[in-house]
């Protein structure tokens, strides 16, 4: 659409000239997020939430006609007990998938299968706990997957920590990056057999806009806490997500695995939390008047997973249903082999300790 090809490109002359020039992150994002607000404001007037919710609907029939006398189709949903994962879920449910809430709150994600169930008439969704702060939780949570299950037609990374304090994971990692990649690298790398053996198969990955804050991984910022800033390391982790996405088109280039990363831009959700200024009497009305809404958010999720014409088209970035401009460093080969060696050692090792940083010859900055 005209609106987010405007957006679109005055983001990508900001990138360029903020990274060309090494200038703080920050006024990356400040940028950014005008104009991302200014689509919000601008989208208000424009469309409205009832052709979010046609576009949705037409996502979920084209689907259906595409499936239809097939094998039913499996999905997978991590975080998927609130928010935009629980409105991924639930729309999911309605093209015909079973659909498997992946959360680490146990009960409340049997509230949202409950809701669910309720809402849709339908009872093809199932709970299994994952935690993905643990590898044993992932672990345990593919063996289940496995006992009753031998395909997975759409694998959606939702579920992450945003802006949160300084906390570590089970296994000793930065708890936003270990829970944002290193959770869903652990789970993509145990379900891939499982992926490969399925007939089209979607991974779609979210990323943020805030990726813009870093030009690149600086991996001190994961490896010591005295280097830790709740944006920077969130956005640290978003970027390496996407660069893994990207990583993994090449490793599975010759697989029928369609798979693509997205940003929802500005949407109202339970995610700000930890950010300081919602704190603030009214912002949390303020920003659901302003920024988009969840259905909104979801149309671009259910197009990455739904929409026939993406069959076999990878390695995009998209926002709004239409790919965006990507982080310069997301598509850097070097960087994403240095990325999953990093990961691997990680996970290897279990720890976050400095000197995981030996294995990539990185240099902590001091």
């Amino acid at each position: 659409m005209w609106l987010r090809n405007i957006v679109d490109g005055s983001e990508a002359l900001a990138l360029c000239t903020v990274h060309g020039l090494w200038l703080p992150g920050i006024l990356l994002v400040i940028v950014l997020s005008f104009w991302e607000t200014m689509y919000c404001l601008l989208y208000q007037f424009i469309w409205s939430k009832m052709q979010a919710e046609a576009q949705i609907n037409k996502h979920v029939c084209n689907a259906r006609s595409a499936y239809s006398g097939s094998e039913k189709c499996v999905a997978i949903v991590t975080g998927a007990n609130s928010s935009i994962g629980y409105k991924t879920a639930k729309v999911l449910g309605h093209a015909g998938f079973t659909t498997i809430l992946a959360c680490r709150n146990l009960k409340h994600a049997q509230l949202a299968q409950q809701q669910l169930c309720e809402s849709t008439g339908l009872d093809t969704f199932w709970v299994i706990e994952l935690d993905l702060v643990s590898f044993m939780s992932v672990q345990q949570f593919v063996a289940e997957f496995h006992k009753t299950y031998t395909q997975l037609d759409v694998l959606t990374c939702n579920a992450g920590v945003v802006f949160g304090h300084y906390d570590m994971t089970y296994d000793g990692l930065e708890a936003q990056f270990g829970t944002n990649l290193v959770g869903h690298y652990v789970l993509v790398a145990q379900l891939l057999n499982t992926l490969k053996a399925t007939q089209g198969a979607h991974i779609m990955v979210y990323s943020s806009v805030a990726v813009c804050m870093v030009c690149g991984l600086d991996y001190s910022q994961i490896t010591n806490m005295w280097h830790f800033s709740h944006f920077v390391n969130y956005s640290t982790s978003k970027l390496a997500l996407l660069m893994f996405a990207n990583k993994l088109v090449w490793q599975l280039h010759d697989c029928n695995i369609t798979i693509n990363a997205f940003h929802l831009g500005l949407v109202a959700t339970g995610l700000y939390c930890n950010v300081l200024v919602s704190i603030l009497p009214g912002i949390h009305d303020f920003r659901q008047w302003l920024w988009l809404g969840q259905v909104d958010g979801t149309v671009t999720t259910m197009y990455l997973a739904l929409a026939p014409e993406l069959a076999g088209k990878t390695s995009g970035y998209y926002a709004c249903e239409q790919p965006t401009v990507m982080h310069p460093n997301a598509q850097n080969m070097a960087a994403q082999d240095q990325l999953c060696t990093f990961t691997n050692v990680l996970v290897k090792t279990n720890t976050h300790v400095p000197n995981v940083l030996d294995s990539i010859n990185v240099k902590e900055k001091l």
